[in-house]
Order: structure tokens, then sequence, then C-alpha cells
């Protein structure tokens, strides 16, 4: 039925890229579009009815009642190269999160296939030097360690990951800074077909100022958005290019122009196709990105440097045994594959992963 009778949208953003139908909130069940859905609209009703939120209740160890009768779901396909960066879903009055996965029930979804459901621990969010380990999923990550003022952020590496098997159900508590997880990009042909949405309670919850959406607004030490802007000019450290560099950015400094000073283009012209250099360019991205939430630059690199990152990867993926040279079925979920000294995850994984 969702495949032939209910219709998706594309959708793409910075968190996600995903094929989602309408919401079945809003489908009446007198219309054309619930008489051609069926099924779809029997199994909407069943999660939805008292009983099955009783249910969800006991296995969530909420309290009854604490779940109401609005319904907040749609049909999702994830498709290859389809994928969901890592978030903690709390948005309004959300409580429980689950997914049915409606895959191919004749053909077993491998390690290979991708779009495993990624969950990760939670680590205390202060700056002492103590939690780096911890949060460059290096510890032990059976045990999650507990902020004293609340806040927590995810470790880079997941620590549990499920595949999509065809007629099972995952589901967990919604709660602001505790329940990280993503979807891992799809690398299969085949559609990752299910059933997600949520299960709210009357209220938002009283720490949601500790939800993803609040936290990616805030820096902490050592994250790409720590600190005020600074021109790319005035970190460049190449002998007596470093003076002038400065000193054209201090001069930049003093007017609120935010296009990148000539020093600026200079430095990034050694690297970067000159094309992305131009503000015509500059001007038709930025606005191609706030329209569409994305954009996709090709050929990014100049000549030079395309031919040394292509020849420096393709080496660590012969080293590391990845490629289509090499079975690796595994290597899918190996999230340490390639980490070493010069290539350390960073994270948190919900602001930056490397």
């Amino acid at each position: 039925e969702i495949k032939q009778n209910s219709k998706v949208k594309f959708k793409e953003s910075d968190l996600f890229r995903v094929y989602q139908s309408i919401d079945l909130g809003n489908i009446k069940n007198d219309s054309k579009m619930a008489k051609e859905l069926p099924s779809l609209m029997k199994l909407k009703s069943a999660l939805y009815s008292s009983t099955y939120r009783s249910f969800v209740e006991q296995i969530t160890n909420l309290e009854p009642n604490t779940l109401t009768d609005q319904v907040d779901c749609a049909a999702n396909c994830h498709t290859k190269g389809c994928h969901l960066l890592c978030h903690d879903d709390v948005i309004g009055t959300r409580k429980v999160s689950y997914i049915i996965y409606l895959t191919d029930p004749d053909t077993t979804w491998t390690d290979e296939d991708g779009g495993r459901l990624e969950l990760y621990d939670n680590f205390d969010d202060d700056d002492d030097d103590d939690d780096d380990d911890n949060k460059k999923g290096k510890s032990d990550k059976d045990e999650a360690i507990i902020s004293n003022d609340g806040r927590k952020v995810p470790g880079v590496i997941p620590c549990k990951t499920i595949l999509p098997t065809f007629n099972s159900l995952a589901y967990f508590v919604v709660t602001p800074g505790v329940s990280f997880h993503s979807v891992q990009e799809v690398f299969c042909d085949r559609p990752r077909l299910s059933i997600q949405g949520w299960y709210h309670a009357k209220e938002a919850p009283s720490d949601i100022e500790n939800a993803t959406l609040n936290r990616l607004k805030s820096t902490a030490k050592g994250e790409d958005t720590e600190g005020s802007f600074m021109p790319l000019s005035q970190i460049v450290d190449d002998g007596n290019e470093k003076k002038a560099a400065v000193a054209a950015a201090a001069a930049s400094s003093k007017d609120d122009d935010e296009s990148l000073s000539p020093s600026d283009k200079s430095y990034l012209a050694k690297f970067l196709n000159p094309t992305y250099l131009q503000d015509k360019y500059i001007d038709e991205i930025r606005e191609c990105f706030e329209n569409e939430s994305s954009v996709q630059l090709r050929h990014f690199f100049n000549e030079e440097w395309s031919s040394k990152v292509k020849l420096a990867t393709s080496l660590m993926d012969e080293n590391d045994k990845l490629g289509k040279d090499h079975r690796r079925p595994s290597s899918s979920v190996e999230y340490d594959v390639g980490v070493c000294d010069k290539w350390i995850p960073v994270g948190p994984a919900h602001k930056q992963r490397f």
C-alpha cells in the first residue's frame, strides 16, 4: 500500500536526507487516501489505541496515562545515500520514539547495506581534560557519565547499532540530551522502508533546555564553533606571510564586511578551485544554501590538491583493506577504521564527528 498508493516527498537538510509521506495523523478515516491505505490506517489505529499506548507505557516504565492520543507518524523511505545525523528527537511534547521496519522480507538486510539505527552513550558536558577520552569515544561504552548540571553530550562512536530487520520495532524514551541516535547512510540500492513516529505527553519536558536544538546554539572548548569568528588570514602561519596576513586581517576587522579578504582568498587559492573564490559564485552558493538548506560543491579542491587528497586517502584505504578490491563486510560498523595519530575523532557527534 505504501509503495503503490502513498505519495512521498524528498526532504533534505543539514540533519537528514529522506523520502517521507504525509503525516498519517492528517489522513481522515473517510478520505479517499484512507480508502487506498486500509491496512496502514488499521495499523495507525492500533498503534495509538488506548490499549497499545498503555502497553508502551509499561515497557518504557512510564506512569499510566502519560501518553496522549495524539497521532504523529509517517512512512519514511531511506534510499541509497539517505541518512539521519545525531540528535535527541526532543521537540515539543514528544515522549517515546518508535520505528517499525518494513524492509524487503525476502532479502536479509546486512551490514554491507548500511542503514543501521545508531545509539550513543552520553558523557559529561564539561571542559575537564579528564573527560577528553570519553568524548572521543575511547572510554568504556557500557557506562555513561552523568553531568552535575544534567547536560550531557554523545560520544563520537555509537555504543549500539541495530539493523532494520523486517517486521521489527525499535523504540526509546525521548529525553533531552540523552536519547541521542542517528541513521547510518544507506549503501545499497534497496529501500529502507519504515513507519516512524512518536507518542506525545501532555507537557514538554521540564529540562528541555538540554535538548539538541538548544545545545547546538552553545559552544564548548575545542569545537569549531568555540569563540567569536576569526578571519582565516589571522591563523595563517607561513613564515613572513603571517605578518602580512595578520596586518590585512586587522585592517579588514575594522568594518562589518563578512566577505573573504584578499589575503583569505590568496591563501585559499593554494587549495581550492578558483571558481569558488569569486564573489559572484560565493553569493550564488549562499543563496542556494539559504533556500535549500544544503549545497553540493563539485570539484572543490584544485587539481593539485584533489590529486594529493585522492592519493593519500587511497593509500589509507589500502592499508585498512577497504574498497572494491577487498571483501570486508564488517567495515560499515567498524567505526574506528582510519583512526590514528593524524586522524582523531573529536565530537561530540551531534555537532561534529571528526
